[in-house]
This record gives structure tokens, sequence and C-alpha cells, in this order.
């Protein structure tokens, strides 16, 4: 069977995208990638059983089926992404002006989530989360002094944030400056010493300074480094480490720290995959706050498991319970207006119908307590 695919492009903002989908079968995958002006910004994959059917049409029905919803619902996340943004442009909110700024980063939209960054910031100058993630943005594009004054500007706003002081060292050693890289990890630690992504990049730290200047007069001599280097690593314990120290182990007993260092650097990613989890109620926070009528049910019912799913992983997400919490009660007030739909209807076939006359007054008379108290929470 031919693999199939759909091309398409959606204009927005004054933006044109081209969103190119196909299946893979020999693969069991569809992929969907989104361009702007000849740049690959996203990519996502979707699995499907490649088993064939009895029946080769009803086979490639299927897979035509699973391509086209994820064409057509990239297409739609989007024009609803930029439609979103468009409301919040129009808001002095910083909060939201944070997680919309989060959701263009996730898509790779760098710039446009520095903008909202910015104007969380200039919303509100205590927004510590705005200089988090414009920080990050800044990273990832690889404007590290930019990084270092964002972060540094939130440490005089409130020094008490292990994140901003983790993130500034990253700046710092991605800029080679290691003496404060190691003093803002350290300090990261000291607050929270639970924080393994810190520790882990102390690790990698401690081991590129040698490579910079083994006599560092400011540093500890390069033995120590490497002592302390894999000190952080046994102290991590986490099953995916114990590769990355055994190969490290390995290269500095052959005295070859730049390959140590190699090793932790491109671990990382599978040690500490991205987070994409909290990520899941930033998108459900935006869907319900300014999505209009984007949260159908089945939108709801996705909502419902990806934030089932996140949990099982990241239970000490708050966000996620309260984002899941809110699904179930859109959810109940549905059900609810459904059912008087229902006993309506039930009347209408059946006018005298002494049960569903009884169910209808109940719900709309004692059920107007539950329906206020549905608005105030999901207002």
């Amino acid at each position: 069977m031919a693999d199939i695919g759909f091309n398409d492009d959606v204009n927005v903002g004054g933006r044109k995208f081209h969103v190119q989908t196909a299946s893979h079968h020999s693969q069991g995958k569809a992929s969907c990638e989104v361009f702007e002006q000849g740049r690959l910004i996203n990519k996502s994959d979707v699995t499907f059983e490649r088993r064939r059917h009895v029946d080769p049409d009803q086979f490639e029905n299927r897979i035509r089926n699973v391509v086209e919803s994820l064409h057509d619902e990239t297409l739609q996340e989007i024009e609803l992404m930029f439609s979103i943004a468009e409301k919040i442009n129009n808001l002095k909110h910083a909060p939201s002006h944070v997680k919309m700024g989060m959701l263009f980063v996730k898509n790779n939209l760098l710039q446009d989530g520095i903008r909202h960054f910015e104007k969380a910031i200039k919303l509100n100058k205590n927004q510590i989360d705005a200089y988090n993630n414009l920080g990050l943005a800044r990273i990832r594009l690889k404007e590290y002094d930019a990084a270092i004054r964002v972060f540094e500007e939130a440490l005089r706003l409130n020094a008490d944030y292990p994140d901003i002081h983790h993130n500034l060292g990253v700046a710092y050693y991605l800029e080679k400056q290691h003496f404060k890289a190691i003093d803002h990890i350290q300090a990261a630690l000291r607050m929270n010493p639970d924080y393994r992504l810190a520790r882990y990049n102390l690790a990698l730290v401690y081991l590129d300074s040698i490579l910079g200047d083994k006599k560092d007069t400011k540093l500890p001599p390069a033995s120590i480094r490497a002592e302390r280097a894999l000190q952080q690593l046994k102290e991590l314990k986490l099953k995916n480490v114990r590769q990355v120290l055994s190969k490290v182990q390995k290269a500095l007993k052959q005295k070859d720290v730049k390959t140590a260092v190699k090793i932790i650097d491109t671990m990382r990613e599978k040690v500490f995959p991205d987070d994409m989890y909290n990520l899941i109620g930033v998108d459900f926070y935006l869907r319900f706050m300014y999505g209009g009528k984007s949260l159908t049910n089945r939108t709801l019912e996705k909502f419902e498991r990806d934030l089932s799913r996140a949990i099982e992983v990241k239970g000490d997400y708050a966000d996620l319970w309260n984002s899941l919490g809110i699904v179930h009660l859109i959810q109940c007030r549905n059900l609810f207006i459904q059912a008087l739909n229902e006993f309506n209807k039930a009347l209408q076939i059946n006018p005298r119908y002494e049960k569903a006359l009884k169910n209808k007054k109940l719900v709309e008379n004692d059920g107007k307590e539950f329906l206020i108290l549905l608005r105030a929470i999901l207002k």
C-alpha cells in the first residue's frame, strides 16, 4: 500500500504556515511537519497498527483517517493558537501572557514566545516565571549574554528561586564562566537538595571547567573537580544515570575529560526528557479561558486522558490536578445540560409522562444552585 499524504497552507496573523502530513506504513506511524518560510518548526507523530486487515480497502481507510485527523487537528491547533494570542494581546493579564509564551515556545515559535514574556514583565515586573521563561528562550536562541541579564534581573527582584539560580548557572556555563556557573547551581541545590537536573549539570560544569582551565585559581585543582563531578552523579541514584556514571568513570580513568563531558552532555536528554507534562495544563488553561467553543466534548475527553497520564508521571504538579478537576466540572455541567434536554425530549414525546416532568422540575429548581456553583468555580 502506498503511503498517504496531505499538504495545506494556513494563513494566520499575516503569516503563512505549511503543514505536511504523511503515513509511514513500514514504521507504523504518521508524521506531521509544520514549516514557516521553509523552516521546520514542529513535528509530531502518532502510531498505528501495521497489521493488514482482510479487506485492503478497510485497512487503507483506517490509515487515511489517522493521517487526515492528525493533519486537520494540526491546522486547527495553529489557527486556535494565534486566535487565543490575539485575544491575550488586548489584555493586561501577565500570567496569561506567560502561558501563551510557553505554548509558542513549545511549538518552536521562540520570538512569539519572547514577545509575550516581555509583555508579562512590562505588566508586572515581579512576574518571576516570565523572567525564567524569557531567559530559557534566550538560551535556546544561543543568546547567552542576554539570558544572563534576564536571570540576574530576576534574582535582584527575588533571590529565592532555585530554578532561576540553576538556569543562570547553565547560561554562565554556556558562556564558559565556570566559577559563576558552579556558584549559582550550588545555590540552587542549597535551596532544593532534591533538584536532580541541577546536580547533573553541576557534574557537567565541574568537568567542563577542567577543559577550560585546569589551573583556574578560583576553583579547586582539576583532580578535585573530577572527584566532585563523580560524586554528584553518584548522589543522583537514578537508573539512567548508572550508565552515564560508568562511562564517565571509564573515560576519566583514561584521562579523557573531553569524552566524559560529551557523555554527560549528550545523555542529558535521555536522563531528563523534555518536561511536556506541565504544558498540558498550560494548553488547557488557555483553551478554557480564551478558546471559546474549542472545548468540545471530544477535546475534553482528550484533555482528561492527557492530564491523567501526566499525573501518573508527575503527580506532584498541582496545576495538573487543578486542571483535571476543572475538566471534570465542565463535563458535569455539559452532562447536566444534556440531561435537561433529554427530559424535555421525553416530554415532547409524552407530555403527560409524570416521571420526566418531576425530574425536569427538580433539575430546573434544585439544580440552579449547582449551576451557580459551577459558574463561580469556572469563572
